[in-house]
């Protein structure tokens, strides 16, 4: 089994891609499961609005649903991983305290689960779909968060492996596939 989780912003075509490479591996594989955005079903207020409830909700959903998931698939893309969803904690709330460091240690541990994260910069302007901020500011806020967050810890070669830039489905699929036969 293979943890794909595409990283970064809101706004940056995550989604996009994490639909298009279940398409490309479900050519290729027999089982692929797509953990779409847990944000959107998320009970309590977001953005600015957010609470601590909030975040805390969404960590523990994503962590939840990634463990159901991988009981059934030879991959699993994630649209996000627990660490980008923290960026948005510390935006809200700092990063000092111990809330904050119970979720720090809690998300870098749940990240060693992950085989792959793929990070995926602003290229565009954002398309408003009634749900996420449009806030140019709050976008690059979580940007530079999800920098200071990867960048000190991950690489290409760590476990998880972390790669950066702009790459298509085709391109984040083809490597992958490469990963996994070498590997298997």
């Amino acid at each position: 089994m293979a943890k794909i989780a595409l990283v970064g912003t809101h706004g940056v075509g995550k989604t996009t891609v994490a639909y298009e490479l279940a398409a490309r591996f479900k050519r290729k594989w027999k089982t692929v499961e797509l953990l779409t955005e847990i944000a959107r079903e998320c009970p309590f207020p977001l953005n600015d609005l957010a609470t601590s409830a909030a975040y805390q909700w969404i960590i523990a959903r994503q962590v939840q649903l990634e463990i159901e998931k991988s009981a059934r698939a030879d991959i699993i893309i994630c649209d996000r991983s627990v660490l980008d969803n923290f960026a948005y904690y510390i935006r809200r709330f700092g990063s000092g305290g111990e809330e904050y460091e119970a979720l720090k240690s809690f998300c870098y541990s749940w990240m060693k689960t992950y085989d792959l994260l793929v990070r995926l910069p602003i290229t565009e302007p954002m398309v408003d779909d009634g749900f996420r901020s449009v806030d140019e500011q709050f976008q690059r806020e979580i940007d530079e968060l999800c920098d200071l967050l990867f960048e000190p810890v991950f690489r290409a070669w760590t476990r998880p492996a972390y790669i950066i830039g702009a790459s298509s489905s085709e391109q984040i699929a083809d490597m992958i596939l490469g990963s996994l036969s070498a590997s298997g």
